[in-house]
């Protein structure tokens, strides 16, 4: 029987028309009263919850603590918050779950005190922390991000600009001495120097694009995608005479297409570059299940390999670990494949060992 408290139409109007969930319970936890927001946020009919107990409205895994917290209020009744700074969940009809916070008011009932419950859903507000701190993380990526910049343009850049200064000096004596192969000499070194700067301003600008560009994530065969991202690739697969395994499992990954294509196609062309001397390139790529909301993408190769104590290191814009003279390249490409894993929160790690080759793991989510 609802309480005298309810016995005013105009009361129960208002309350009903609150945008919050509001529930009566007595000290039993027995449900006297809910609104119509109740309903809506809750799923249940009014008759389903009218002399109910509260708990239905709370996860399994919490309700003999709720019990135990409900009982220790009516103790000591005291108009309070509940969830505030905590991860406090309502459970619907259908069993799903999400975030609330709870204000608790005692009131003095004829037949003694009951609470009356306010219920509000913060799933939008959760969502919205979520992306303020996900901006916040890009934020200090792009910063780190323009650390190496700095980095880069002081040190790396510096050297072929170096070059030109100095073979400009050159050339205008060999020119003022008539010396031909002198001004031949440094003109060739300047031109090349020149398109080795390019290079690495070409190079960086993508390397910066990959935090700039919007993403289109979407449900997506990771073994096909792979087979994609490898059919790019297979002139130089042809050229080297590569051998290439794929061993994936059907698993479907939210990704951007474009993204992840150039993640595996940077790291498979490392592995083809970096074979040993006189031996085609082997590359096993295969996949390995975390639970069921992830999964890891491993590309091993049998190549030259590397000391594990530079893991972190190759990273890193420009950074090589061998001669540009026997492995030429831009060092940009790995730098790109993690500035990618950061982008979408994904890990990429990797485990090497001198003339035993390297293996590049990514773990990715996977799609519900």
């Amino acid at each position: 029987m609802p309480s005298q408290s309810f016995s005013d139409d105009r009361f129960r109007l208002a309350v009903d028309a609150s945008p919050a969930a509001m529930i009566m319970v007595d000290a039993n936890g027995t449900i006297e009263f809910a609104n119509a927001e109740t309903v809506r946020m809750f799923g249940y009919r009014v008759d389903e919850l009218v002399g109910r107990s509260i708990d239905m409205l709370v996860p399994p895994r919490s309700r003999a603590a709720h019990s135990g917290l409900r009982q220790g209020f009516f103790a000591s009744p005291s108009e309070r918050p509940m969830g505030v700074g905590r991860d406090l969940k309502g459970t619907r009809k259908d069993g799903t779950e999400f975030p609330v916070e709870i204000g608790l008011t005692p009131i003095d009932a004829a037949d003694g005190v009951i609470v009356l419950a306010t219920v509000v859903d913060i799933t939008a507000r959760r969502r919205a922390e979520l992306d303020l701190a996900q901006r916040a993380n890009d934020l200090e990526l792009a910063n780190e991000r323009l650390t190496q910049f700095a980095y880069v343009a002081s040190h790396d850049l510096q050297e072929p600009l170096r070059k030109i200064a100095v073979y400009a000096g050159l050339l205008e004596e060999a020119v003022r001495k008539a010396d031909a192969a002198g001004a031949a000499r440094a003109t060739s070194v300047i031109s090349a120097s020149a398109v080795r700067a390019r290079k690495m301003v070409d190079n960086l600008l993508a390397f910066s694009r990959v935090s700039g560009t919007e993403t289109h994530t979407q449900p997506l065969d990771l073994r096909a995608e792979v087979e994609l991202a490898l059919n790019d690739l297979s002139a130089a697969i042809e050229e080297t005479g590569a051998t290439i395994r794929v061993e994936i499992d059907p698993i479907v990954v939210p990704a951007d297409r474009a993204q992840l294509a150039r993640l595996i196609q940077n790291i498979v062309s490392n592995a083809i570059k970096y074979r040993k001397p006189g031996a085609p390139p082997s590359i096993t790529i295969r996949t390995t299940r975390i639970g069921r909301t992830r999964v890891r993408l491993a590309i091993a190769d049998a190549g030259v390999g590397f000391d594990e104590k530079f893991a972190s290191e190759i990273f890193q814009p420009f950074k090589r670990l061998h001669s540009p003279r026997d492995y030429p390249g831009s060092g940009i490409g790995l730098a790109i494949c993690k500035a990618i894993a950061d982008r979408y929160g994904w890990t990429l790690s990797v485990r090497s060992r001198p003339e035993e080759g390297s293996t590049f793991e990514v773990t990715l989510p996977t799609a519900v």
